[in-house]
């Protein structure tokens, strides 16, 4: 009951903390930069970041998945488990030798906000990692904080940096870059001195297990195929669009709002995890965290969504200064991906757990074919309404069956008010769209 009660009052705080902070980097710094930019400059940069992050997954191959499942069944640390930390050196070289193959096919200007945002992705990778060792030793309070640190110190630097009160540079997309990365450093080192003090052991004997890396693909797998689905969009539109970079900036606009609700998701799961992993003999609990973090989720899903359809006019108008009435017409639709968002969150995390990713990846690997077939179809004639589109019917098309496929896996009844409220709202937002 404690462990339970424990961990509840955990995941609330990581919650509302992320729920002050997140927002207010995406809502304000985020969207002023985009805002400064403009929708082109910025739509570029959002499918470099996209095409950066796909790529890595190479970056971690499921290491902080399988950290956090191994520590949190064990009370101490494998030698094996500990050199990891050189597997992740060796993905990180590997990683930076793709975005150079990547690099070299692409123009000057590509070239060089790539290798920025790639940089800004291995240094986000290796604290994530950093902060796998942190949540599965059960030190839910302390990840809490540090799930919010890099952005609780990048934006004042960068409020200061854009309204021009303290640094006189100019506001450019290589500036914003350069700030992440050194938010990111000071981070990595708070978190290092944390595990160091609380004497939890991440560095062990210089060695690359090949077995280790055999044993992470499948994991890396869904990793890349996830990827794939949710954060190639700007680049496909680059490609497929005869306006790519303003339709990118567009869709941009619409998707940085959607991220910045789908945090609560990735919370959740980063916490349901290690939590299930724990518990695997304990049926009552697992069945009790997956109703709460569904239920929780889905509502919250509605609320957003709700919000999103009755004033997305006024909140485009609001945020934006370019081509707000395009942008209104986006949200809806795009911010209707959000239920099948939060369902692969939590059944996902259920079936990683359960070491079933066999299923796992048919089931997202399907949905990734899926939105490439749509996109190809709807992009080149709709642009960004078309990349929504496709969006909203893979997401909840993957939801949905992976809500079913684990139900009938664990033998917990189905939860058919789940699927009316997930089948009606989609149905609406596709309609109003």
């Amino acid at each position: 009951m404690d462990v339970a009660r424990n961990y509840n009052r955990s995941l609330f705080r990581l919650v509302l903390s992320n729920a002050l902070i997140k927002p207010i980097w995406i809502l304000g710094i985020d969207r002023w930069v985009q805002n400064e930019v403009g929708l082109s400059a910025y739509g570029h940069y959002f499918s470099v970041w996209g095409l950066a992050l796909t790529a890595g997954f190479l970056l971690d191959l499921g290491l902080t998945t399988i950290i956090q499942k191994e520590r949190a069944q064990k009370e101490s640390v494998s030698k094996t488990l500990t050199e990891t930390f050189w597997l992740k050196g060796l993905l990180l070289l590997l990683y930076f030798g793709v975005i150079f193959v990547i690099g070299w096919q692409t123009d000057p200007v590509s070239t060089k906000l790539l290798w920025g945002v790639a940089t800004i992705q291995a240094l986000n990778s290796f604290y994530v990692y950093l902060r796998a060792w942190v949540t599965a030793s059960q030190q839910y309070a302390s990840d809490v904080w540090f799930s919010v640190l890099d952005k609780a110190i990048l934006i004042p630097i960068c409020f200061l940096w854009l309204s021009g009160s303290l640094f006189d540079w100019p506001i450019r997309l290589e500036v914003f870059i350069l700030l992440q990365l050194l938010s990111l450093i000071f981070s990595i080192a708070v978190v290092g001195i944390y595990l160091y003090q609380k004497q939890i052991r991440v560095i062990g004997p210089v060695s690359i297990s090949f077995e280790r890396i055999r044993s992470a693909f499948p994991y890396a797998l869904i990793v890349l195929l996830m990827s794939a689905q949710t954060r190639l969009d700007g680049y496909l539109l680059m490609q497929w669009s005869e306006n790519g970079a303003l339709e990118s900036g567009r869709y941009a606009a619409g998707y940085r709002l959607l991220d910045a609700a789908n945090m609560f998701g990735y919370l959740v799961a980063s916490f349901l995890l290690p939590y299930l992993s724990r518990h695997a003999d304990e049926p009552a609990k697992v069945f009790s965290a997956i109703r709460m973090a569904r239920n929780g989720l889905l509502f919250f899903s509605l609320l957003a969504i709700g919000g999103i359809v009755l004033l997305s006019s006024s909140i485009a108008s609001f945020l934006y200064v370019s081509d707000p009435s395009s942008i209104a017409r986006i949200l809806p639709i795009l911010f209707g991906s959000i239920i099948g968002y939060s369902l692969v969150h939590v059944y996902g995390t259920v079936l990683t757990a359960r070491g079933e990713l066999r299923l796992f990846q048919l089931l997202i690997g399907s949905a990734l074919l899926l939105h490439l077939l749509l996109s190809a179809y709807w992009v080149p004639s709709m642009g960004a309404m078309g990349m929504a589109r496709s969006a909203l019917i893979s997401q909840v098309l993957a939801g949905s069956l992976l809500m079913f496929f684990v139900h009938r896996r664990i033998g917990e009844p189905q939860p058919y008010t789940s699927y009316l409220v997930v089948i009606f709202t989609s149905c609406l937002i596709w309609c109003f769209g």
